[in-house]
């Protein structure tokens, strides 16, 4: 908790941009005008939109076509958040961190809540993007701890990997401090949105019981069922019986997403790589 301490300000063009990201219903050339105060963040963005996932053909070649034509203001907002984030916590001193694994599952884990929310009538109030974002903001206590004890994060994921623990419960374990608690600690500091801040504060409350309830419920389906398809692990249904009872959420939805998240993954790779670079 002492080195939290010393998480670094964001710059004052990242906050400009984070303000920008985070107004409702901003004009699309003001998001143009304060995104362009990162040049870094406008190369990332216009690489992801001139990537085969979204380019189809076409060369995307400012950032205003990039959010009218290709993006959609919605999830530009969702991935410069990400990529801003990215870019302030330099992990490579953390030798075991992965980078681009870590993009996969985030961005899998926010495709997947996206789409499952279409068919939850307790999500309606939640915009696209706030779902897609809170998705993609889950596990960036991770990338706190890369940044700011590599040497620890290191040990943890080799331990994990060695001898098929999970991250998430040695981090837990080892730090006094879950992961999820930590994101909470950086949001707060920074004043992002308060939904993302509960929803992080709260990811391991099981009892809480606020309007954001089904939407925890989502992220934590979304979690476990990301982290299966990437691992090429068979899908259970069952365990996911007691939560998609809580959202009405039909257990087919989970199977069906399964099975077409493993076509789109080739894709999702090339996002993550331009991300986590």
């Amino acid at each position: 908790m002492n080195s939290l301490k010393n998480l670094p300000v964001l710059p004052e063009a990242s906050l400009r941009i984070l303000a920008a990201i985070n107004t409702p219903e901003i004009p699309i050339d003001k998001l143009a005008d304060a995104l362009s105060l990162s040049p870094s963040l406008v190369a990332r963005l216009l690489g992801l939109a001139n990537s085969a996932y979204f380019a189809r053909g076409r060369n995307v070649a400012d950032i205003r076509t990039a959010i009218f034509q290709v993006l959609g203001l919605d999830l530009v907002k969702a991935l410069a958040m990400a990529i801003i984030l990215n870019v302030v916590f330099d992990t490579r001193k953390c030798q075991g961190f992965d980078a681009e694994h870590f993009w996969l599952r985030s961005l899998t884990t926010a495709v997947s809540a996206q789409k499952l929310a279409v068919e939850i009538p307790q999500l309606r109030e939640f915009t696209p993007s706030t779902i897609y974002s809170g998705g993609l903001l889950l596990n960036i206590g991770v990338l706190v701890l890369g940044y700011l004890q590599p040497d620890e994060l290191h040990g943890i994921l080799i331990d994990c990997k060695n001898n098929r623990l999970s991250v998430a419960q040695e981090i837990s374990r080892q730090m006094g401090q879950s992961h999820y608690q930590i994101g909470y600690f950086l949001l707060h500091k920074w004043q992002l949105p308060m939904l993302y801040q509960l929803l992080l504060k709260n990811y391991e409350n099981k009892y809480f019981e606020g309007m954001e309830q089904p939407l925890l419920v989502l992220l934590r389906i979304c979690q476990r069922l990301s982290a299966a398809v990437i691992a090429g692990e068979p899908i259970n249904p069952l365990e996911f019986e007691l939560e998609c009872r809580q959202i009405e959420l039909p257990l087919e939805n989970i199977l069906e997403l399964a099975e077409q998240l493993p076509e789109n993954q080739p894709a999702m790779q090339k996002l993550a790589a331009i991300m986590g670079h």
